[in-house]
């Protein structure tokens, strides 16, 4: 399935990305950010740097924290939060929408093979 990723730059430092988003509706689904981490592959500390600089870009919070006990702690996403989720996910749509003829054109031309997405391993050198 074709999808469209949009990265928001508003100035040099502060942008919203799939990423950033991705990690809010996980910890709205798991309600922890050490679980939202896990679920992308990444670091509780990669996750908690993200979110943090995430959240300063606005003026209201993106997420409260209860700090652990026995259990844990938890994280909920604000209502602000969900809004940004909300919008973000709506500019997405539209941009498909939009770009629905150029996608279909460029999807109709792509070659059978796809090109790997990672390097591939270097061999060893020879000694001689």
């Amino acid at each position: 399935m074709t999808r469209i990723r949009l990265r928001i730059d508003f100035d040099g430092e502060n942008y919203i990305g799939h990423g950033r988003i991705e990690l809010l509706e996980l910890i709205c689904r798991h309600g922890s950010i050490a679980k939202a981490a896990q679920a992308m592959g990444m670091s509780y500390k990669r996750a908690w740097y993200l979110i943090d600089g995430f959240s300063a870009m606005f003026r209201e919070p993106l997420i409260e924290r209860q700090h652990g006990g026995k259990g844990g702690g938890s994280a909920t996403v604000t209502p602000f939060g969900l809004r940004v989720v909300e919008e973000y996910r709506a500019m997405e749509d539209k941009a498909l929408t939009v770009f629905a003829k150029p996608v279909g054109f460029l999807e109709a031309h792509l070659a059978k093979t796809s090109i790997p997405r990672t390097k591939p391993k270097s061999k060893p050198r020879s000694s001689v």
